[in-house]
């Protein structure tokens, strides 16, 4: 049962579902739904994505299911990502909230967010994934000092020149935090660390 829509991005839209069960537990998740220009597309990014299933850590989001379904009222491909859902809002959220309040966020969370953040992309670097679209918007905020990072992009998908196009005219929001080497469509282990750094400054100039 789809509940809502979160604040669409570049490279899709987000959409809060709720699964209710036999027993009648009711689990919350979200699910990203790209457009895909064709089938090769939609397979291509399809099989890229399946290893987000494996991912198994502490601070990052779950992946539950991975499907394609076709659209008939925009007639179009769209590739699905069923992820956990928190409901405790994001990093960028938080950032507003104590910009708002000239509130710097304290020491202690900032060194927790660090930690976190670093083995989380270590554990997906020795797995040979990459996120590809770190930004604040895209790390949950599950407690006090937890976090855990979310919204991962294929390669294919994250490739595509007119979503490209879209994403790098949105601004300095999206611009802030991209590594420059990934305005070429080079991606590495070292773009991650790059948007780390630029999300960890933004939290630390609240």
């Amino acid at each position: 049962q789809v509940l809502g829509q979160f604040q669409p991005g570049a490279l899709g839209t987000m959409l809060a579902a709720q699964l209710k069960t036999d027993e009648g537990a009711q689990k919350k998740y979200a699910i990203k739904q790209v457009e895909c220009i064709d089938q090769h597309e939609a397979k291509v990014a399809l099989n890229e994505a399946m290893d987000l299933l494996k991912l198994h850590h502490s601070n990052i989001c779950t992946y539950k299911e991975l499907f394609v379904t076709w659209n008939d009222e925009v007639s179009s491909l769209f590739l699905c990502l069923v992820m956990q859902h928190s409901g405790q809002g994001d990093l960028s959220a938080l950032i507003k909230e104590k910009r708002q309040k000239s509130e710097k966020i304290e020491d202690r969370v900032l060194q927790k967010f660090l930690g976190q953040m670093v083995d989380a992309l270590l554990y997906i670097h020795k797995q040979n994934i990459l996120h590809r679209n770190l930004k604040p918007s895209n790390i949950l905020v599950i407690g006090e000092a937890s976090f855990m990072l979310s919204d991962f992009s294929t390669e294919t998908l994250v490739k595509d020149e007119l979503r490209w196009k879209i994403r790098v005219e949105e601004g300095r929001y999206f611009k802030s935090w991209m590594a420059p080497e990934t305005f070429g469509f080079s991606f590495t282990e070292k773009s991650d660390i790059w948007s780390l750094g630029c999300v960890l400054l933004d939290m630390m100039s609240c």
